[in-house]
């Protein structure tokens, strides 16, 4: 039987007894599992190679006495000749006992050799496996969240046997690494949860990724656990809790005081219930990581809007309840944010706003609540305020802590906010009257310098309420015709002629009458309105200037008009003046464009470069209210221009006997040697002019001459000179 000796190494590897025996039943083969007699059965005691398996059953008495007939006399019929060819299909006999052994009988053939494999398997390890298993899935199939985590480890301790179980989440951040216990059962209750370095502990090599189970003499491997000592532990099996990425996020373990088998059924069920836990983990950690989101700053750890308004409304009940409970609300903006995200990065804007949450936080009290409230705004509740300079010294204390400046990497930063302060008032009805409060106070400080705070009052508010109403009326105003087009002549100062005019926009308010230009031109860029009503001043000025050079037959007639910054950074500036020349017939160097040196400065380099696109079309150029913005002197020699005004300011300043006109002489005489043409705005009086024409200045405009009239005015007033 040399062949089937063959085969021996494909025996061995079954966990069940495996023999074979030929048609006499003397046994020809055994496994290692048959050898060792690891199932202790009756059919298998004493047996070796050369043995009579049938004299075996012989000897057997009671229940296995009264199998061991049976399975003989299948052996008899399988093996014997005449019936083998009636029997070549039957594929096995299986036979039961009372102690879960089950013996599978099958015919083996090869060639006119016959013979009967017989396999014995003990099957108490499944079945108890299968009862282990069934009880752990109905003790968790109904619970969620903490209560799974606490039915997991406690119907684990009931299947298996153990004292202990614990399941674990890992702890983010911490050096050594720590783990914090989410349920743990400890003989006969619920112990309470702790956490612990896993380092020397059998936990190690868990967490690290590697199931691990340890049978016996649990303390000698790992002497240096003292937990373990405390529990008297024997033996251990612990399986991680992987998610779907691959992150460990804690482990599932199992401790008895007495030895275990070997641990592989313990570890077989624990790992199947821990992918079970590592989904409840993580369903866990997105529910916290929304409730987190719902009421924190991802940024800054901060309380978001929707957490602080809780804050206030907190504290407007027990103001109600208490008017001597008194607090403040800060509405705090950052000032030039945009500056730093866009020249450095978002990233160190991110990094500045870290740090201006950390700095806020050292100027106040553990009391204080600070929240980010979205962007570059911040928002401060004061609980308990008993005068007003506590809210004004806190005010004082921010702005002083920010004069220092923050390191963004190689980067060095420095910020201001401008504050807004609310205080608690009985006729506040909610969180965000509160908060639109110290935001309208906020707007205030924020116009009157970048360092300053300001106290809300009823005042702001009815502003803020009236600039909104304007606002509203403004968007509509350019479809509804409202906007007007006023123009003040520029005259030779030398004999008095019309060279040209300003064109000035006005808005008439269908029931405000005029509104001024200082409010609504504001509001304009704010809005982005800005940009339409600009390309509708230029085409109503160049079809009136038109008119004007035929009517007056003087082609040399030219009209200035201003153009915003948001105009000039128009993509399709260039195309849109072309066409603008093209509809209305008018010569490029009749138009005159003019910009501020505020403007200017926004971004030299780039604005630069789109003037001397319009000087090479031909158009003029003024530098509008030289002097009174940023200096230009560096640069000026460099602009396409061709025209400096004066500002008003300078011209009223000149006396009646001419003094203080210094600074008007040094801007005529800066034209004279940069070859540009000089225009004084706001002459009011004989004096000014006089001295404007003794310093050489060739034109001007002002209510000397006339104030900007509209169209039919002017005509009348050209007529009468």
């Amino acid at each position: 039987m040399e062949y089937f000796q063959l085969f021996q190494p494909i025996f061995d590897a079954f966990d069940s007894q495996v023999a074979l025996i030929d048609r006499e039943g003397k046994i020809i083969a055994l496994n290692k599992a048959w050898k060792n007699n690891s199932i202790n059965s009756g059919f298998s005691k004493n047996t070796s190679i050369g043995d009579n398996y049938l004299n075996v059953c012989k000897t057997l008495v009671g229940s296995e006495a009264e199998l061991a007939r049976k399975i003989a006399t299948e052996i008899k019929a399988i093996a014997r000749l005449e019936k083998t060819e009636s029997r070549l299909n039957h594929n096995s006999e299986n036979f039961k006992l009372e102690n879960s052994l089950v013996i599978h009988i099958k015919q083996v053939k090869q060639d006119n050799w016959f013979g009967v494999l017989i396999i014995q398997e003990n099957m108490t390890k499944q079945m108890q496996t299968e009862i282990s298993l069934r009880s752990v899935v109905e003790g968790t199939a109904t619970v969620t969240g903490k209560d799974f985590f606490h039915s997991l480890v406690y119907h684990l301790t009931c299947a298996l046997s153990v004292s202990y179980a614990f399941v674990t989440e890992c702890l983010e951040k911490t050096s050594p690494q720590r783990v914090c216990t989410l349920a743990f059962w400890c003989k006969e209750d619920f112990g309470e949860n702790f956490e612990y370095a896993i380092a020397n502990t059998p936990c190690e090599q868990v967490i690290a990724g590697i199931s691990c189970h340890y049978p016996r003499k649990l303390r000698t491997i790992f002497p240096l656990d003292q937990d373990l000592a405390k529990l008297n532990a024997e033996s251990y099996v612990g399986v991680p809790l992987v998610n779907s990425s691959g992150i460990i996020l804690g482990h599932l373990v199992v401790i008895d005081e007495r030895p275990m088998e070997d641990g592989s059924t313990e570890l077989s069920i624990l790992k199947i219930f821990a992918a079970r836990a590592t989904a409840e983990l993580e369903r866990q950690k997105a529910e916290r990581q929304l409730a987190y989101d719902a009421l924190y700053d991802g940024l800054t750890d901060l309380p978001n809007r929707n957490l602080l308004s809780n804050y206030l409304n907190r504290a407007l009940e027990k103001y109600r309840r208490d008017p001597n409970r008194k607090f403040a609300v800060f509405f705090l903006d950052l000032n030039r944010f945009k500056y730093v995200n866009d020249s450095l990065g978002h990233k160190s804007g991110d990094l500045l706003l870290v740090g201006i949450a950390q700095r806020l936080k050292t100027c106040l009290r553990a009391s204080d609540i600070l929240a980010r409230l979205g962007g570059d705004e911040f928002a401060i509740l004061l609980e308990d305020v008993q005068t007003l300079s506590e809210a004004t010294k806190l005010a004082e204390r921010i702005q002083q802590s920010l004069k220092s400046p923050f390191h963004l990497g190689i980067h060095e930063v420095f910020t201001s906010v401008s504050i807004g302060i609310a205080l608690s008032e009985p006729n506040l009805n909610s969180a965000e009257d509160l908060l639109r409060n110290a935001d309208i106070a906020m707007y205030k400080a924020k116009a009157l310098g970048t360092t300053n705070y300001e106290l809300f009052d009823e005042s702001l508010h009815t502003q803020v309420a009236n600039r909104l109403s304007l606002e509203t009326d403004f968007h509509h105003s350019l479809d509804r015709g409202e906007f007007r087009l006023h123009y003040q002549p520029i005259v030779s100062l030398l004999d008095g002629q019309v060279v040209g005019f300003e064109a000035l926009t006005r808005w008439k308010h269908s029931q405000r009458g005029y509104v001024s230009p200082g409010e609504f031109i504001t509001l304009a860029e704010e809005t982005g309105m800005i940009v339409p009503l600009g390309w509708w001043v230029l085409q109503e000025v160049c079809y009136q200037l038109k008119e004007w050079q035929l009517q007056f037959n003087n082609p040399n007639l030219t009209i200035a008009v201003n153009i915003s910054q948001k105009q000039l950074s128009q993509p399709y500036l260039i195309d849109s003046l072309i066409q603008i020349l093209q509809m209305t017939g008018l010569e490029p160097r009749s138009l005159q464009l003019e910009i501020t040196e505020s403007l200017l400065m926004q971004d030299v380099q780039i604005t630069t470069e789109t003037l001397r696109q319009i000087k090479i079309l031909g158009f003029g150029l003024h530098l509008d209210d030289f002097g009174t913005g940023y200096s230009s002197l560096s640069y000026l020699h460099s602009l396409p221009i061709d025209v400096l005004k004066i500002d008003r300011s300078f011209v009223q300043a000149i006396d009646s006997e001419g003094n203080n006109g210094e600074i008007v002489e040094a801007i005529v005489m800066m034209a004279k040697s940069l070859g540009l043409k000089v225009i004084a705005e706001g002459i009011e009086t004989e004096a000014q002019l006089a001295k404007l024409k003794n310093l050489q200045c060739l034109y001007g405009q002002g209510y000397l001459f006339s104030k900007p009239l509209n169209p039919r005015s002017l005509l009348n007033w050209l007529r009468t000179r």
